[in-house]
């Protein structure tokens, strides 16, 4: 079984502006990571307002079941709202497949790291 993790910072801008729903620029970021990574993710976000635009850099880490980073990208391009889209700015990705193997002798996951 393949298991990858990932190392996502993202850059999100927009004009600012008051949001129908009361939240923050970075808690509809949050939200939006929260429906994209529901497992296996974890993220830091830090925000800023400046010149008539907010300011959100997000750093995600976790785990999935891609083998390739375009994989990864596909997914996310076929689930993140239009906004998302929209506000995203740039982004850098690392991404690294792991190999499970399982112990004849006792049953344990042994991980190896590398692309098969």
């Amino acid at each position: 079984m393949k298991k990858s993790e990932f190392f996502m910072d993202l850059c999100f801008i927009r004009q600012s502006a008051a949001d129908a729903s009361g939240q923050t620029f970075a808690q509809i970021i949050d939200d939006q990571l929260k429906g994209l990574f529901p497992k296996h993710a974890k993220w830091t976000m830090e925000d800023k307002q400046e010149d008539g635009l907010d300011y959100v850099i997000a750093e995600v880490t976790g785990t999935g079941a891609w083998e390739k980073e375009e994989e990864l990208l596909a997914d996310l391009e076929e689930r993140a709202a239009h906004h998302f889209w929209d506000w995203l700015q740039g982004y850098r990705l690392e991404f690294e497949v792991k190999e499970h193997a399982e112990c004849s002798h006792c049953g344990k996951t042994n991980v190896k790291a590398g692309v098969s």
